[in-house]
């Protein structure tokens, strides 16, 4: 198992960036909201399957023939560099904002869930690890 970096975290509890409410908590509760999965990542690189799969049929038809030539650019690359403002933007304004494929192609853009503990680059965080930080000068 890594070590865990105990400055990081003594930061982390005694900064409290996100205002979690750290100084509140006890080692235990500090230690689970580490480790709760709940800070959204945006995908980087999507394939273009997935993108694919997002449009549907009926969304796809209704696109003018400029909007599907472009469409077909973007997704014949095999991914799409989803950091890139002009990549996601014009994927989302090709579909009417009340269409599936539209909220589809937003819901693409986050690829889950991770915990506080692994944005910072650390390891699943234990009670113990937090007593250790907070006992640090």
């Amino acid at each position: 198992m890594p070590d865990v970096d105990l400055l990081v975290l003594k930061t982390e509890l005694t900064t409290d960036p996100l205002l979690r409410g750290y100084a509140a908590m006890t080692n235990a509760q500090a230690a689970t909201s580490l480790n709760t999965a709940n800070r959204l990542v945006e995908r980087s690189i999507v394939s273009a399957a997935l993108v694919d799969g997002a449009v549907t049929l009926a969304d796809w038809t209704a696109l003018n023939t400029a909007n599907k030539q472009l469409y077909q650019t973007m997704i014949s690359g095999g991914e799409i560099d989803m950091r890139s403002a002009n990549n996601r933007s014009k994927l989302i304004a090709m579909f009417g904002a009340a269409t599936t494929s539209r909220a589809n192609l937003i819901a693409l853009q986050n690829e889950s869930n991770i915990t506080r503990a692994a944005e910072l680059g650390l390891p699943f965080i234990g009670e113990h690890h937090v007593a250790e930080a907070r006992a640090l000068p």
